[in-house]
This record gives C-alpha cells, structure tokens and sequence, in this order.
C-alpha cells in the first residue's frame, strides 16, 4: 500500500487538469491511478524482457559485451565451444585467438570470425552464431515514476524500458523523448510509434543509453473533432502535418465528409482566426499507406482540424407496431412521408382478435417533450398550491403523454382521410386484442369478467355479478373505460364498452372514535335544548 501512495503523490498536481487525455497510451487518467493496471503493466514488461519482436537482422545488431556465441566444427571428432564477448570487446576463441569486435555489426563479426577460424581448421562445416543477446544497463530519468538504471537488451525497445520503470507520469511528453547515445541524440516519439505505426520512432536500445523524458507543454498542441475515430488533442512537434495528425486520430469514420474538411489557425500578427477547407477525399484509406499524400502540408502548434459529418448520414427513422398485427416489429419509414394506412399493408394487415377501435398510438417526440412547470410542481409541496395549480397538476398527471385520439375505421378504410397522418420517428402503435367482456370488481357477491351485451346498463352487469354486496357504497360506483376516461356509474353520461371496468367501492369506514364523537355532540345538544325549554318554563311559572 505504501508503495502505491507514494506513486500518486509523485504526480505534479499543476498538471492535474491537463486537457490530452494520455490515459489511452500511458493508462494513467488525471485524478487517480489504475493501481491494478499499473501493476500489469511492469509485470508483462517484465515477462517480455529479452523477447524477440522479430528475427535479427545481422547488419543492425550491434554485437557488445555479454554476447553468447555457439562455436563448432563438424568433423572426425566434432568440436564445440560457447564463448562470450568480454567487457573489452574481444572474442577469445580457442586455438583461434583474440577477434575485437567493437562496434561491428554482427554481420561484420561473422564475416572476421569465419575467416580466422577457417585458417586454422580445414573442416568442410564450421558453426558461429550468436545464441544469447546480452544484457546490459539503461538509465532513466525525467517524467517516470522513478529514476533508475533498468536492465535491457538489444531487442528491447525504449518503450518497454520506461514501462519497467514504472511508466510515465501523467505529465510526461510523449513525443519529445531523448534518448542519448554517445555524443548522439535520438528523438523518440511514442504517439508515432503506438499511433501511427512507425518503428523508427522508438528504437532498440544498446548498452550506455541514457532516456531523458521532459514533462509536456500544454500551450504546444494540435487537435482533430469530427469524424474521426480518435478525436482530441495532441502534442506538437516540429515536422507534423495534416496527415501526422490523422492518423494519429486513427483515420475517418465512413461517415466522415472529406470534400470540406475544416483548418482553423490563429493569426498571431493580425490577431484572427483564419479557416479554410481542404479536400480530402482521396485520403479515404489513409491508415493503408505510408506514401506522402497529395495536398498534405506541414501544421502550426494550435492548429484544429474538423471533419465534418455528411448531412442526415445514415439516419435511422423507425416506428414500432405491436400486438394483433401479422408481423409486428420495428419498421424503417421515410419521416413525414410514409402513413399509417402504408404500415398496416407492411405489417400483413390486422390479425382476426385485433380490436381497431381501441388502437393506441404514442407519438413519442411529443411525450418526451420536457413541462417545465410540471417538473416545478413536482417538487412543490401540495400545500403551497394554489387551487389551479393543483387542479392542472392533476389533470396533467393522468396524462398518457404522447398519445394521439384517431378514428382508426376512418384511418384504415380511407386512405385519403385525414386521419390517415403521416408517421414520425419512434411512433408506436399497439393493437390489443379484442375484449368481449366487462369486467366488474369491488363490493359485488361474484366479482369478475361479464360477457357484453347490447344495451345493458351497469346494473344489469352488477346484477350479473351477483348484485351489490356487504356495505358496497352504491351511489360512488364508477366505470373506469378501457381508454383511461372515469365516470360515475350513476350519472349515465359514458356507453358501456367491451374492455370497460365496473368498480363498486365500500362504504366510508366509521370509527369507534367518530361514532363517539357523533354520541357526546348530540347529547351535548339536546342537554342545550333541554336547559333552554326548562329555563323558559321556569319563567312562566313566575309571571303567574
């Protein structure tokens, strides 16, 4: 754990809110450390230590002290010797000699060995090879988690040695590492290695090498929006251009329109912001080549490149139809184009149970229209109220937002009818099944579904149901429609349909304490009337 703390103390808390999100190369976002990654991270550098990446090429390996070789020579008595460069440089081979094989390539070192040896033995095979690469020590410093030397090889990259140290800190420079080599310095830059594939950018190490990484400047950027798959910003360097940072974006989506792509730079002199456009349609498969581009010019630190999406592309518009059609689903339409009369036909038409009357339509751009002052009353208390707001607030709360009343026979037999409305994106239609049933509740003796009938009235229905039942409140019974509407039953302003609701609710609960309180107020009041009519007789008896 204390090992953990000290590797996020360690990051420079000025850096903290840097805008280039490193954490897709490095791993390390702004705030906090992924402690766990972190760890993978060393432990896969590690187990890669002294790894082949490919096969070595003998006119680039340097051959150094510490090289294993494998010595033979196929004969009567065959002869075999392993032999190791020394800290000088020299190759010591039995009944051979000294060979100095300082600075030469391994190439070079075969060519001399094998020249020697062949002096010496007259055998019609002789084996020299190299069979272990050696290793050596690095030095890095600068934005890591820790300063150090790091054991290498020559088939390790920079990159993995800053990986053993620790990796980077989050303000470090990707791309203006130092890598320094004698009395030369080479650039490493591992936003063209890791992004743009270029193995150049981050190079083998040799024995002696010394890594320097310079934190990053914020005020040294460039940055791509749009349609690219890797949009942000990124450090500059001398020498990048628009395809540099292209492909440091990893390339257009095919939604990319590359006839307009937009460059923006400020005028330092003039004190502006200039744009122009650039076509670059021809740059469609950029991430394929490594050949320059036609039209690729060099950019200026802080100049934004955006690729701009091509108008409606590939804009999904969908309506859903659900329940009693042939083949309900999720259909594709022409916004404002196609009508509902043109769906029914794609969708095979209505299944026998299908009950059109009843159709509910959702217009769902309506319903996700935002009312502002329901989100105010929602967290107004009811009590501070006012009388409208309260009745608004409950009208609007049994609203079936979206939904759309249509005359649906009207809509389906004639097309022409303006009821037949063009559809919108995510409209749903879902068509229930046909009931033939009421369905009565509450305080009845058998409560339950009721076949429909022509004419009847509700209480036809509730004498269906066994009448009226114990303490049933007849005169609040209500009739809830299958559309959401509530009626009371008595009133007889509704026509009973299939689907409908019957509810008979109970009478009002009467407590002990109210039935108490109802006794002590009329005692109360006739002692009152009593005490009046005895004062009143009491003065007649005196006037006599």
């Amino acid at each position: 754990m204390k090992k953990i703390i000290l590797l996020i103390l360690i990051f420079p808390i000025s850096h903290l809110f840097s805008q280039i999100d490193y954490s897709k190369i490095t791993g390390i976002s702004k705030l906090k450390l992924d402690t766990l990654a972190h760890k993978n991270a060393i432990e896969v550098s590690k187990e890669t230590f002294a790894l082949l990446e490919k096969s070595i090429d003998a006119k680039e390996y340097r051959v150094g002290p510490g090289d294993v070789f494998e010595f033979s020579v196929f004969a009567t008595e065959p002869i075999n010797f392993t032999l190791k460069v020394s800290p000088e440089n020299k190759l010591l081979i039995p009944t051979v000699g000294l060979v100095d094989v300082k600075n030469l390539t391994l190439d070079k070192v075969y060519e001399l060995v094998n020249e020697k040896i062949k002096k010496i033995y007259r055998a019609s095979e002789i084996g020299f090879i190299l069979t272990k690469p050696r290793q050596f020590k690095v030095i890095i410093s600068g934005s890591v988690a820790k300063s150090m030397s790091i054991p290498s090889s020559p088939t390790d990259r920079a990159s993995e040695v800053i990986e053993r140290a620790g990796g980077l800190k989050y303000d470090a420079s990707l791309r203006n590492i130092s890598l320094i080599r004698d009395e030369q310095v080479i650039q490493i830059d591992l936003l063209k290695f890791f992004l743009a594939g270029i193995k150049e950018a981050n190079p083998f190490l040799e024995g002696g090498d010394q890594i320097i990484i310079p934190p990053s400047s914020e005020r040294q950027k460039i940055s791509i929006y749009g349609e690219v798959g890797y949009p942000g910003e990124f450090e500059y360097m001398p020498g990048d251009s628009l395809s540099t940072l292209i492909r440091f974006a990893q390339g257009f989506l095919a939604s990319a329109q590359l006839d307009s792509v937009e460059i923006s730079r400020f005028d330092p002199n003039e004190k502006k912001l200039i744009k122009w456009y650039v076509d670059l349609t021809g740059w469609k498969n950029i991430l394929n080549t490594r050949e320059n581009l036609i039209g690729d010019f060099p950019l200026e630190i802080g100049d934004r490149v955006m690729v701009r999406i091509i108008p409606n592309w590939n804009k999904e518009h969908y309506v859903v139809i659900a329940g009693e059609v042939k083949y309900p689903g999720k259909y594709a339409i022409i916004e404002n184009k196609d009508r509902i009369y043109d769906l029914i036909l794609r969708c095979g038409g209505f299944t026998e149970d299908a009950s059109i009357s009843d159709i509910e339509f959702v217009r769902q751009q309506e319903a996700e229209k935002r009312d502002f002052e329901m989100d105010r009353l929602y967290r107004t208390p009811s009590t501070e109220m006012s009388e409208f707001e309260q009745r608004y607030f409950q009208s609007r709360v049994r609203e079936k937002r979206g939904s759309m009343a249509l005359n649906w026979n009207k809509a389906i037999s004639e097309p022409m009818s303006d009821q037949n409305i063009t559809l919108f994106n995510k409209d749903s239609i879902i068509v229930p099944t046909r009931k033939n049933y009421i369905n009565v509740q509450g305080r009845v003796n058998n409560p339950g579904y009721v076949v429909f009938k022509e004419g009847w009235t509700y209480l036809d229905y509730i004498n269906q149901a066994g009448g009226f039942g114990y303490r049933a409140d007849e005169n609040e019974t209500f009739i809830a429609k299958s559309k959401g509407e509530i009626f009371l039953a008595k009133d007889m302003k509704y026509v009973l349909e299939p689907g409908d609701v019957i509810l008979v609710p109970p009478e009002k609960e009467v407590s002990f304490t109210e039935v108490f309180k109802d006794v002590i107020t009329t005692i109360a009041q006739l002692t009152t009337i009593l005490g009046v009519l005895f004062t009143i007789y009491t003065a007649a008896q005196s006037s006599k």
